[in-house]
This record gives C-alpha cells, structure tokens and sequence, in this order.
C-alpha cells in the first residue's frame, strides 16, 4: 500500500482531482452476503486450509498464503496483490472470499517484507506473472480452476492488475489503483526527484529497494511510455472488471482504466465508490461484500 500521507500529497502537487462520473455507484452495498459476516459449515472431507506456498519468480522462492476453499476442487481461484509495501494485505477480504467457495493466493513480491530477491515496481509486473503461472501450473489442477482466474489488486497491487491486463484470466478486481506514471511530470528536475524519494522513503524501507532507485524507475519508464495505463487497461477488455475508489486521490487512475475497457469494446466496467481512506478503514465489511457480490454474481459456479 502506497502511505496515507503520500497518497493524499502527491495528488495535490500533480492537479489530480477526484471526480465522481455519473456511472459510478456511491453508496453503502446491501446487507453483506453469508460469507462476509458468518462460517459456513464445517467440511471434513474437504476442510478449508490456509497453506505456505512459494512460487518462483526471478531466479528465487517467493512466500505467498494459499488460502483453499472448503469442498472438493476445483474451485475458482483469486490472485491478491497488496499494496506497497504492503501494510494493507487484505486478508480479510482473502477469507471472505475463502468462505464464498473460493480460493486465494496472496502473494508478497521479490524484496519485500523479508523475500529474497530484488524489490522493484517493475519485478511486482514479473511476480504476479509468475504467480499466475504458478496457479496455472498442472500440480495445481485438482484445487485450482484456471478457467475462472481473477487478478484482484490494491493500490500498488492495482498497477500491477492493469500491467497484466494481457494475461488470459477470467477478470480483474481494481482498488485504489496507483499509475505511477501518472505521479511524473515532464519537467523532470532533480529537486523534483528528491522530493518524491523523500515521499518514498518511509514505505521503501520496508523493501530492499533505495528510494532513489524506485523514483529513477518510475522516470524512466514514464518516459518510454512502458507503464501506458490506457494501452495496458485496454487489454482487460472482453473480461468483466470492478474498479472500487475511494477519497484517496487515485480515483482518475480507477476512472482511466474504466473508460480505456469501455473504449476497447467493454463489457463496461462495474464502479464503485466509497468516501472512505486509501485502507478503507471504516469500509473494511463494505468492501468485503463488494467484492464478494461481484464475484458470485459475475461468475456462479456451474455445478450449481
């Protein structure tokens, strides 16, 4: 998760505005379905379990959960992708969606939180690929339903959901998602530069990665227009997407990638908003039943 104070300043030192269009729903979602508020029953055959798993990614082991859903599997499976870096993990909407009869697997990235490896936005990119792959994997099969693969991510997370737009899942949940292109300007000075590693500072050190180097990354890539957030968001079309926003100042980026979908063919984007913080701290069951609705809705199960 990208830090609370730098997620409300940097939109201001850029001219963001966040403003809500008419086909984005601001309001409270209805009563929270069963598996946000109550247990499901216990299944001893197939028992819900919460697993240690690595995946492979950049020549390393990388640590992920694995939540599996109760019953015999195959079961429809999410990727979660946290934020940078990564205070916010979203577990419990990782058991909210355990208990619907969902899998998940919540994943750190390479440098972070004690993983081997290098931390760098870009690896992020590299690493939920890898995870994807690790899910698609044939050992995999008998618990995971890689037809009905969703990449969910928040903030950071939410960057790198839009980055994979090309990747062959079934869709892809948007919250609070950071463009770090968009956080440049092409008067590129080295105060400038100075002032944003200095915002990074507190978040990076908790990664492996020296804020100088993720600012000179974000330049960088700026500059060849590799993080295209409209060019990569357009390659989620002909997959349902769910963007959820909040008061953070990421709004237009969840706006953004919602209308490049609906340009490329949709189907439209479902939009939601909650005057709420970048954590959704006093929207945690809100968000919970957001998500949780959407999935069921979006993809029921056909074994009925």
């Amino acid at each position: 998760m990208v830090g609370e104070n730098m997620r409300v300043l940097l939109p201001l030192l850029l001219g963001a505005a966040l403003t809500a269009p008419a086909t984005l729903a601001s309001a409270q979602p209805a009563a929270p379905p069963p598996a946000v508020v109550a247990d499901p029953p216990a299944n001893a055959a197939h028992p819900a379990q919460l697993l240690q798993v690595r995946y492979p990614t950049g020549g390393v082991e990388v640590p992920a959960r694995l939540f599996l859903a109760a019953g015999e599997g195959p079961h429809p499976t999410v990727l979660l992708l946290h934020g940078f870096p990564g205070t916010e993990l979203n577990l419990d909407l990782a058991r909210a969606i355990q208990r619907a009869g969902w899998n998940v697997m919540a994943i750190h990235y390479r440098g972070v939180w004690g993983a081997p490896g290098q931390f760098s936005f870009g690896h992020t990119i590299e690493d939920t690929r890898a995870a994807l792959a690790w899910l698609r994997a044939p050992a995999n099969s008998s618990r995971v339903d890689a037809s009905r693969l969703v990449v969910l991510g928040h903030s950071m997370g939410g960057f790198d959901t839009v980055m994979v737009g090309d990747e062959p899942v079934a869709g892809f949940v948007v919250i609070s998602a950071a463009d770090f292109a968009s956080w440049v300007s092409d008067a590129d000075t080295p105060a400038q530069r100075a002032e944003l590693a200095a915002e990074l500072a507190e978040d990076a050190s908790f990664s492996n990665a020296p804020p100088k180097a993720l600012v000179d990354e974000i330049y960088a890539n700026a500059k060849a227009r590799t993080w295209d957030w409209r060019g990569h968001a357009a390659k989620m079309a002909g997959r349902p997407v769910l963007t959820i926003s909040s008061d953070d100042g990421n709004g237009p980026a969840d706006q953004a990638a919602a209308d490049a979908v609906r340009a490329a063919g949709g189907p439209a984007p479902t939009q939601v908003k909650f005057t709420t913080d970048h954590s959704y701290n006093d929207h945690r069951v809100a968000l919970q039943t957001t998500v949780v609705d959407w999935l069921l809705s979006t993809f029921p199960d056909p074994r009925g």
